[in-house]
């Protein structure tokens, strides 16, 4: 996701920036091929001690602004939820390098941009495209 830093003094530290991302998204699928679905996370908030409500608020913020980008490009939305496409990795319960392994696994050119073990997210992101062109093609 493209983030600009919002300065020392911000509560929420990054935000996504919505014009890049639409960039980025006109970029890999161009108009030309059609208005790919989108597969989003169905998110949601939760209590708990470990569950800060300045990150449950970035969350949502984060969700709403890619939202907002692909329905303004037109492409059509399908929300997920968690259990169901880590299901289908046998990631449920799982650590976070499981899901490193596993997106490296089917994407070994990929490899390289989740190397590291905070790249967790976004080897759940290419795990959840992953699921949604093989449920919802």
């Amino acid at each position: 996701m493209p983030v600009p830093g919002a300065g020392p003094k911000a509560l929420v530290k990054r935000k996504i920036d919505g014009r890049a991302l639409c960039q980025l998204l006109l970029k890999h699928c161009p108009s030309s091929e059609g208005k790919p679905t989108a597969v989003l996370e169905k998110v949601n908030t939760m209590g708990g001690a470990n569950n800060a409500v300045q990150t449950q608020g970035s969350l949502m913020r984060s969700l709403g602004a890619i939202e907002s980008v692909l329905e303004c490009l037109g492409y059509p939305l399908q929300y997920v939820a968690p259990q169901s496409w880590k299901r289908s990795f046998n990631l449920l319960g799982r650590e976070k390098t499981d899901s490193l392994d596993a997106a490296r696994r089917l994407y070994p050119a990929a490899a390289g941009d989740l190397s590291r073990q905070k790249d967790h997210n976004r080897a759940e992101a290419v795990l959840l495209a992953h699921w949604g062109r093989g449920e919802l093609a």
